[in-house]
């Protein structure tokens, strides 16, 4: 047999590469065992926030004459689909707007109460009047400070009349259009009889909206009001009864938020904070509820562009609106 001849070296073993299993299993445990400290550290996180998170209510605030109210039903929509929010308080500081904006804020305020989504308790600032109140009127209470100017329950339509100015400054319209009524309300001419009776019929019909929303909504605060002023022990107002009762408080006076309370057009009298701790209770909030209040950026522009667009609408309306307004002036 063949045998390699000797080189009569003697060489050193060769390398054996070591294993690197076992560093790899030690890395993996110490990842382990990081991963469960950081899930025992965020578990002991949650179940100290969570509980205060889903104690929170929410405020939304409707201030000044009402137009545009898309955000404000849009906030109210996030409120009521946010697990974490237990109940809505709507702070209402205004004296009314535009019929149709009134009417769409009320309408969601109601689908929350009757859908039972959530408790909702509307709190009146100073004033609370018209479109004001018809928004209020959607909630499941009312609170009123007892000085509150509310009621001013309505609908007006303005026009401006030029025609005098127009005839000092020698100016003429002339005007072409497809039917009748195209150009009422011009401020260049006189209404006719028929105009002003066609456009009654159209503030009737939106008021008698405004009076049955207050008489659904209202209805056992009414009874209950009519029944201590002018009822006997044994007697019990009907329907029609009621009904004739609102209607009598309908014809555009306010009140102040004391006598809203007596004729039964509020719940409650007390202020914001009470407000606020009525929605707690109704959704078994226990202790001092956590107040949520959107963050809203506004600018000096924004500001400035909204007070002018306000301030447009009150000189000079680019058309005419139905409104739910309390008018001071």
């Amino acid at each position: 047999m063949f045998e390699p001849a000797s080189t009569g070296m003697n060489l050193p073993p060769y390398p054996v590469k070591k294993s690197a299993t076992g560093k790899y299993i030690l890395i993996a445990v110490l990842i382990i065992v990081l991963v469960f400290i950081f899930l025992v550290f965020v578990g002991a996180l949650v179940r100290t926030a969570v509980p205060a998170l889903r104690g929170r209510v929410a405020l939304l605030e409707v201030q000044g004459v009402l137009y545009d109210v898309r955000n404000l039903v849009d906030e109210l929509h996030a409120y009521s689909d946010n697990p974490t929010i237990r109940a809505i308080v709507v702070r209402v500081d205004s004296p009314g707007g535009s019929a149709a904006a009134s009417q769409e804020l009320y309408d969601e305020i109601r689908k929350i109460r009757l859908r039972k989504i959530k408790p909702i308790v509307v709190s009146m600032g100073n004033v609370a009047a018209s479109g004001g109140y018809y928004v209020a009127c959607g909630a499941d209470e009312i609170f009123a400070n007892p000085a509150t100017l509310t009621g001013s329950i309505g609908v007006i339509m303005n026009f401006f009349n030029w025609e005098i100015l127009v005839r000092k400054v020698g100016i003429s319209f002339e005007v072409v259009k497809s039917g009748e009524y195209k150009d009422i309300g011009s401020p260049t001419r006189p209404m006719t009889e028929e105009e002003r009776s066609l456009l009654q019929d159209i503030i009737n019909d939106v008021y008698d909206q405004f009076v049955n929303a207050i008489y659904e909504s209202r209805y056992d605060s009414l009874k209950q009001s009519y029944f201590t002023r002018y009822a006997n022990e044994e007697d019990s107002p009907t329907t029609d009864v009621v009904k004739q009762y609102l209607v009598s408080l309908c014809d555009g006076r306010i009140f102040s938020g004391h006598q809203a309370y007596q004729y039964g057009l509020v719940d409650n009298l007390g202020n914001l904070d009470d407000a606020i701790k009525r929605a707690a209770s109704l959704a078994g909030i226990k202790g001092r509820p956590r107040v949520y209040k959107k963050k809203k950026p506004l600018s000096f522009f924004d500001l400035l562009q909204g007070k002018i667009k306000q301030t447009i609408r009150g000189i000079a309306p680019d058309s005419p609106s139905l409104e739910y307004r309390f008018v001071s002036r």
